[in-house]
């Protein structure tokens, strides 16, 4: 599997920018990028409007450090896909298919904020923004391809029926986490695996699979 690399144009974000970039993305993921102003931005960080731009030069600028910064980190908890493919060899259709559940959660928690908020605001821009849609729809098939790649290697040494249709299975698992992901938007506390809906699609899948 071909994970995308992504060279970032601003790597820096610290002190005043840094919280210029946080306010954008609550702001934007709660009202949208078009109902949120860089005047109503300055007034929360409080500063002068005039000084954005020695930050970030229009509110075009903050959106696209907003996605550079989504397409740097995305992958940074995905498991390896040998590390996988050992686990596919002994754990439960169960075990197998909530260790394969990806969530940006880690140390950094202004990380996995931003990761949230910035995927909110792709999931909004999904059908009037070209390059919220494309980062959706790359992301979608590298991950088809990172399950896929594992999925057969389960086939392979007798864990999974030859006769499953793994490349389904795989879009499926994939439509169902984006579902959930949409819905655990409205659920502050949202861990992945915690709500009904999901167990019962993890179940459903796991009989599927087993």
């Amino acid at each position: 599997m071909n994970i995308e690399k992504v060279e970032v144009k601003q790597r820096s974000l610290s002190g005043t920018k840094e919280v210029i970039f946080d306010v954008f993305l609550e702001q934007a993921s709660t009202v949208g990028v078009e109902n949120t102003g860089v005047r109503g931005i300055a007034k929360e960080v409080g500063i002068a409007f005039s000084s954005i731009s020695n930050h970030f030069e229009t509110k075009g600028a903050l959106l696209e450090f907003a996605y550079d910064y989504y397409k740097e980190h995305r992958y940074e908890n995905l498991r390896p896909v040998d590390e996988m493919k050992k686990l596919i060899e002994t754990a439960s259709p169960e075990e197998f298919l909530h260790a394969i559940s990806y969530t940006f959660e880690g140390e950094d928690q202004k990380k996995y904020v931003r990761m949230i908020l910035i995927t909110k605001i792709i999931y909004m821009r999904l059908f009037m923004d070209p390059i919220a849609n494309a980062i959706f729809t790359n992301g979608n098939r590298e991950n088809s391809e990172y399950l896929v790649e594992i999925l057969k290697h389960g086939v392979a040494v007798g864990r999974i029926a030859p006769e499953l249709d793994i490349e389904t299975f795989a879009d499926v698992l994939i439509d169902s986490r984006i579902i959930m992901g949409i819905k655990a938007f409205t659920a502050p506390e949202y861990t992945p695996n915690q709500l009904d809906d999901e167990k019962r699609i993890i179940a459903l899948l796991a009989r599927v699979l087993a």
